[in-house]
């Protein structure tokens, strides 16, 4: 019998930039990448956006909450800048 050659697809990791947070009770900053926040939100909420008003992010150290509302600033990668898209050149 002849065998099946298994292929390896490489897919190349997108980046979509990241987020940095600051626990004020151990005085921590850390990023955490937005394809990992999409996952919590896909588990908790089913949808995803770049918005983190509700979703939970906690401490890398001592595991407490973050208050988003105070600590967040998003980083996009800098291969990617934002564009500004004008009603008149949407598709439909």
């Amino acid at each position: 019998m002849g065998e099946k050659k298994k292929k390896s697809k490489q897919r190349q990791k997108e980046d979509f930039g990241t987020a940095e947070f600051y626990c004020a009770k151990c005085d921590y900053k850390f990023e955490i990448d937005w394809e990992t926040i999409w996952g919590i939100q896909e588990i908790t909420h089913e949808y995803v956006g770049y918005h983190l008003n509700d979703t939970f992010i906690s401490c890398e150290k001592c595991d407490d909450l973050i208050d988003v509302d105070e600590t967040v600033r998003g980083k996009q990668p800098l291969e990617t800048p934002s564009q500004f898209i004008s009603d008149y050149e949407l598709p439909f």
